[in-house]
């Protein structure tokens, strides 16, 4: 092969090289950003936000009683409610809301005793 024709082909691979590294760099660095926070609040709600305890119970085919409810709210959503009479819960099945089940579970345990 010719020299000078050997000396194109390795450049064009130096650069395919460069614009692989820029490309990965710039993966890299979009993947190390912070997302966007996720704002969590859980609540004592009475009967007034019955339509989405509703909505829960028919997500998580669990039935409904009259009573108390605490209902955790990931980003303004309600995603998990427990019943503050026996710890009944409903959640929204598509979405993560082990941790949030857990939390309310928690809080549960402390109105009681507080009560």
């Amino acid at each position: 092969m010719h020299p000078e024709l050997m000396r194109q082909v390795a450049l064009a691979r130096m650069a395919d090289f460069e614009r692989d590294a820029v490309r990965a760099r710039r993966a890299r660095a979009a993947s190390a950003r912070s997302l966007r926070p996720v704002k969590t609040a859980i609540e004592l709600r009475l009967s007034a936000c019955r339509e989405e305890l509703e909505r829960l119970a028919a997500l998580s085919e669990r039935p409904l009683h009259e009573g108390d409810w605490i209902v955790a709210d990931v980003d303004g959503v309600p995603v998990a409610a427990v019943a503050v009479d026996d710890g009944t819960t409903v959640y929204d099945p598509f979405r993560p809301t082990s941790q949030a089940v857990s939390l309310l579970r928690l809080r549960r345990k402390q109105v009681l005793a507080a009560a």
